[in-house]
């Protein structure tokens, strides 16, 4: 266990302790349940709930980041070995210094060279916003890169010589791609907003937790001086 792990685990050890000497301090001596009760109870639930929804959260994002990876670079027929395949025929047909070719090569070399972040998130630490877009944004590229390389390929009437393709087929693969990259960027921002809601729900425990260790010990006073 990390210590951002262990600390938070810790945390909601001690609310959940301090709410069971609040109920029990209650029971003990018949007396009227302090109003933090309900409102520390309540907090450690959301918590409870937010701490499952987030690692199943983290899972579907993980998940899906899995497949799409597999589609980029390391399935059969993916994206970036298939730039590859399709420059080498590109490249017997178009000579330099043409517009097409040109056009082609830039985009060929923005595919080639465009790095793939690794996986962002870690259920042991915060996600960093800043690693998350960075990763997003880079298989966004990927996809739209290709989109408009399949698509200049079809306006120059591109004819390859060595292998067979299908440029329509190529294009309903890009356009899956870019759908799937659509929907992994919307789980990385369900993510997201589940670690701030949770990191917020830790703030408001705190001060929850610290009044109801003042309401204890206004508690505890109170039965010295009735024994008294």
């Amino acid at each position: 266990m990390t210590p951002y792990e262990s600390a938070l685990t810790k945390k909601l050890t001690q609310a959940i302790e301090l709410n069971s000497r609040l109920t029990g301090w209650v029971k003990g001596d018949d007396n009227d349940f302090p109003p933090e009760a309900p409102v520390l109870q309540t907090v450690i639930q959301r918590i409870e709930t937010t701490n499952r929804q987030l690692d199943e959260q983290w899972h579907r994002y993980w998940e899906l980041c899995e497949q799409r990876r597999q589609l980029a670079y390391e399935s059969e027929g993916a994206i970036k070995p298939l730039n590859e395949q399709l420059w080498t025929d590109i490249g017997y047909q178009f000579k330099g210094g043409t517009v097409a070719n040109d056009l082609l090569k830039v985009l060929y070399l923005k595919i080639h060279r465009l790095p793939l972040p690794r996986f962002p998130a870690n259920r042991r630490k915060p996600v960093h916003y800043k690693d998350l877009r960075v990763h997003e944004d880079s298989y966004a590229l990927l996809g739209q890169y290709f989109s408009w390389l399949i698509d200049l390929l079809q306006i120059v009437d591109f004819m390859p010589l060595t292998s067979a393709y299908c440029l329509a087929a190529f294009r309903e693969q890009a356009r899956q791609f870019n759908m799937m990259t659509q929907e992994v960027t919307q789980e990385a921002e369900k993510l997201r907003n589940m670690q701030l809601t949770q990191s917020h729900l830790y703030k408001q425990l705190n001060q929850v937790m610290t009044a109801a260790r003042g309401r204890l010990l206004v508690y505890k006073r109170e039965t010295k001086q009735e024994v008294k």
